[in-house]
């Protein structure tokens, strides 16, 4: 696994803010993951899911068992939170949802590996993968399955639609991220909206992109723009005043460090 070319698939999905972001983070999921195939749902409860992208025919149909049975590990991992990680749909010894196995393993899929999304305390939805050969995944592959999970969140609050009303009354703003977001955060999409002239959808998603990119809360990023240790430059990158050719905040490959001073 390439952790630097996931990691540059996802900023890219995330800072596109574009109606197929979501399905870019699934495409990058199976281009550098163990995965065959992973799939975006939006859910607020095992009876109210709705498919927002796939990237083939059986993870599909994978979401469509799981809607019309009620029950699998992407219910699972909605309902506790947590990671549902199985080697093998297909072992004997796989007994936690007896009918949605054995549906499932006539598609093909054998590994499945199902991550929740989550908006602070509430869950939107999961993110689910699966394999068409048995197997788990090692620490490093976890590691960049969880970092598609975090970036599906943002595709998803960019396309859910303003005010969509998820996990049994979540609303969220998806136009101006104020239930994301403190005021110091729309004052930075201000200033970016008269730098780059730019929708606030738009400024928005670059704050986002920042953030995700370097590890930081969307906070932090907007605090440097304000105190213009970060500015918008005519290649659309938020960079740091001063900034090398090669400095460019919103590129995972080269991450500015917490407290690092501009340069000169």
């Amino acid at each position: 696994m390439d952790q630097v070319r996931l990691s540059q698939a996802l900023a890219a999905a995330v800072a596109s803010n574009a109606s197929d972001a979501p399905l870019a983070v699934c495409q990058a999921c199976v281009a550098w993951l163990p995965v065959s195939g992973a799939a975006l749902t939006v859910m607020a409860g095992p009876d109210r899911q709705e498919p927002v992208c796939a990237t083939d025919e059986v993870s599909e149909r994978i979401d469509e068992l799981q809607f019309s049975l009620g029950d699998g590990p992407c219910v699972e991992s909605f309902s506790t939170g947590r990671a549902v990680l199985v080697p093998d749909i297909a072992d004997p010894g796989e007994r936690r949802w007896p009918v949605f196995a054995a549906a499932a393993a006539d598609t093909g899929a054998r590994g499945m590996f199902v991550f929740p999304l989550n908006v602070g305390a509430s869950r939107i939805g999961v993110l689910d993968c699966y394999r068409d050969t048995p197997g788990g995944l090692d620490q490093q592959e976890l590691t960049g399955a969880l970092r598609a999970a975090d970036a599906a969140v943002w595709t998803l609050l960019d396309t859910l639609g303003p005010k969509a009303t998820v996990d049994g009354g979540l609303e969220i703003e998806t136009v101006d991220g104020s239930s994301l977001a403190r005021a110091e955060v729309h004052q930075a999409t201000g200033m970016l909206i008269a730098q780059g002239h730019l929708s606030a959808a738009a400024a928005l998603s670059r704050l986002r992109a920042a953030a995700f990119a370097t590890g930081r809360t969307v906070t932090d990023v907007a605090d440097d723009v304000l105190a213009r240790r970060l500015r918008l430059h005519d290649d659309g990158s938020l960079r740091a005043n001063g900034y090398r050719d090669d400095d460019t905040i919103d590129d995972p490959a080269q991450p500015r460090s917490r407290g690092e001073e501009d340069p000169p």
